[in-house]
């Protein structure tokens, strides 16, 4: 017999120990069922290892910016599964991927300062007994104070390789780390005639060296950085000097796909001295039943270069377990076979009772209580009134009010900071993002506000990020290009066919954009001049028609001020270098927030666009284009593409008819 291994096995063992009296989370509960011997053999023990990734502080499994709870994502809701895999498999280690410290008001409130408790986020991890962890890029997004302080109340070891204070001359292993660049874990194993094994297991972290760029106003001057593969080639040899039996690879990376932007997975698996990895970063579920474009990747078996890989979504979507069954020979331990899942939160949570659910989450929610009734007072307070609806149901397809208003605030904020400067007299235009507009957020991740009052979780349901508002000098262009590259989010399209998918899948939704202030069309019905990756594939290909400000038409010489945010500026997305005009470090959800305050009222006026965009008309032409359930309650923003509903996909998104 061997350790639990599917969804309703757990769920079994899940509801079996709520029905008990609670017990710490720290430990199985003493009367759950003994675990079965880990394998056939003498000379084989198994290790079970449970992974999160991409948490993005979603801890109690509530929407702050809906003001609703969230059923299937959250720690809250993964507890009573943890416990149950933790039950069928003694000795099983809990790790994190990273992404942890960012992404819901939680995460906001803690961050500004003047705390006395441990950070929310790392309370409910030491409350779960987290074994160890590695950063992610968004741990960077508040700066080093505030990770430097979190990290320290953590009662696990935080770990990255690559992440450095000073890079040393003689290569990584002299460089100084920013966290430790891995840790040993200590496990006692019993193999299958019950004779215990002590192991020592690895923990090597990684994380994405990209932070240099996308959060320089926090990092430039402070930290550096490796790429991943280098800095992991380096620590492994090393952590076999120091001990370790197996090495397990937390890397802040997913798997490359088609154009090769995901991550680089694959390139790390193939890594001599590394037995098992966790991805992320992209917020994907891997294994899954899917097949993948490269031959070394078998996702149906969870495995990469022929290493058990596991994947576990994000926001608490999934629990990754790999069973790895250890065997010992020669004086060394390697991995005799493994099998691979990611456990669906939803999946088991909608087979347990409310109670259950309630009774694991219990040490976490005493951990986080206060902070998630401070997190909801502030996120409820009062700024003011809309008398429009606020959607992104159509944002990627129609001028909607959620975006212009995000706009405008930002060139009222640049027009009062550039009064007196050299930059005054320019025109001031800004990006818009639809941040919540579905994607691998499922078909609840949309922006849907009605009309009456506006509080501060409505800032962050527009704007979910911590970025800060920085304007940049741009020419005609300039202006242009990031346009086309924003315009790869659509697939070609053939004039006068019916029914055709107008997404391009491949295209990360953050990549999109609108800019605020001219007017232009997009024409979906001609090649991209980008690739979804940002790369210029095809140089004489023009999708952006009609670009103009005023009614005149914008001329390559033109000269702008582009209001954006850090990200975009650092060049993340392409583009650049540009000259910086204004960079106060001020957050864009903070100028979005005293814009409404000074407003007081959103209506039609207030937002009536002097320019605007649009896709251009192809009579004859239809699309099929996925929103949130609730889009057709918005389809007055669409009118000119005559919205009609289509069924809902597998997802559950609401696919629409538009008829360009």
């Amino acid at each position: 017999m061997r350790p639990a291994r599917h969804g309703a096995t757990l769920l079994k063992l899940a509801a079996g120990l709520a029905e008990r009296e609670p017990e710490p989370l720290t430990q199985p509960a003493e009367t759950a069922p003994l675990p079965e011997p880990a394998a056939d053999r003498q000379d084989e023990v198994l290790l079970r290892v449970l992974a999160t990734t991409d948490l993005h502080a979603n801890i109690l499994s509530y929407d702050y910016a809906a003001n609703r709870p969230l059923h299937g994502q959250g720690l809250a809701q993964m507890a009573g599964l943890i416990a149950a895999a933790r039950a069928g498999a003694p000795g099983a280690l809990l790790l994190d991927n990273g992404d942890f410290l960012q992404g819901s008001a939680l995460a906001d409130l803690a961050a500004q300062g003047g705390r006395r408790r441990v950070h929310p986020v790392i309370g409910a991890m030491n409350a779960l007994a987290y074994d160890a962890a590695t950063l992610g890029n968004h741990e960077f997004n508040y700066g080093l104070p505030v990770l430097d302080r979190a990290l320290a109340e953590a009662r696990f070891p935080v770990v990255s390789a690559n992440v450095l204070r000073r890079r040393g001359e003689g290569g990584p292993l002299e460089d100084d780390t920013l966290a430790p660049p891995y840790a040993i874990l200590d496990r006692v194993l019993a193999d299958g005639s019950g004779r215990p094994h002590r192991l020592r297991i690895g923990i090597l972290g990684l994380t994405p060296p990209e932070i240099l760029r996308w959060d320089q106003a926090h990092l430039s001057g402070r930290l550096d950085a490796r790429p991943m593969v280098e800095a992991a080639r380096a620590r492994l040899p090393e952590l076999r000097r120091a001990g370790a039996d197996l090495v397990i690879c937390l890397a802040h990376t997913g798997l490359a796909g088609p154009g090769g932007r995901e991550g680089i997975g694959i390139e790390l698996a193939e890594l001599p001295g590394i037995d098992a990895l966790v991805l992320g970063h992209s917020h994907l579920v891997f294994p899954h039943r899917g097949l993948h474009p490269d031959a070394r990747v078998d996702a149906a078996a969870g495995r990469v270069a022929g290493k058990p890989v596991v994947q576990p979504g994000h926001s608490g979507s999934h629990l990754g377990i790999m069973d790895l069954r250890l065997r010992r020979g020669a004086g060394s331990w390697t991995v005799a076979g493994a099998e691979v899942r990611a456990e669906s939160v939803s999946e088991v949570a909608a087979g347990l009772p409310a109670a259950a659910i309630r009774r694991h989450a219990e040490e976490l929610r005493r951990a986080v209580g206060p902070d998630h009734r401070a997190a909801l007072a502030w996120t409820r307070r009062e700024l003011g009134r809309t008398e429009v609806a606020l959607s992104t149901a159509f944002a990627q397809v129609a001028d909607v009010a959620a975006l212009r208003l995000l706009g405008l605030a930002k060139i009222d904020h640049a027009r009062r900071a550039l009064a007196g400067t050299a930059w005054e007299g320019l025109p001031v235009l800004a990006t818009a993002t639809p941040y919540r507009a579905g994607g691998r957020g499922g078909p609840l991740n949309y922006t849907r506000i009605a009309p009456g009052p506006l509080s501060v979780r409505h800032v962050f349901d527009l704007y979910p990020f911590p970025n800060t508002v920085v304007g940049v000098l741009v020419t005609g262009a300039e202006l242009a290009e990031e346009l086309e590259r924003a315009a790869a989010l659509y697939a070609q399209v053939v004039p006068g066919r019916a029914e055709q998918r107008l997404i391009d899948p491949a295209f990360p939704a953050h990549a999109f954009t609108t800019v605020i202030g001219i007017s232009y069309r997009i024409d979906p019905s001609l090649p991209a001049r980008y690739d979804p990756r940002g790369a210029l594939v095809r140089p004489q290909a023009r999708r952006v028609l009609e670009l103009r400000r005023g009614g005149v038409p914008v001329r390559p010489d033109d000269r702008f001020v582009l209001v954006t945010n850090s990200f975009r500026a650092s060049g993340a997305l392409g583009g650049g270098p540009f000259e910086v005009v204004l960079d106060r470090h001020e957050l864009c959800t903070a100028i979005l927030r005293d814009h409404i305050l000074r407003q007081g009222r959103i209506g039609p006026d207030t937002l009536a666009p002097a320019e605007g965009w649009s896709l251009r008309p192809l009579p004859g032409t239809s699309v099929v284009y996925d929103s949130g359930p609730e889009a057709m309650e918005h389809r007055s923003e669409a009118a000119h593409l005559r919205p009609e509903g289509a069924g809902l996909t597998a997802e559950g998104f609401q696919r629409l008819r538009l008829y360009l």
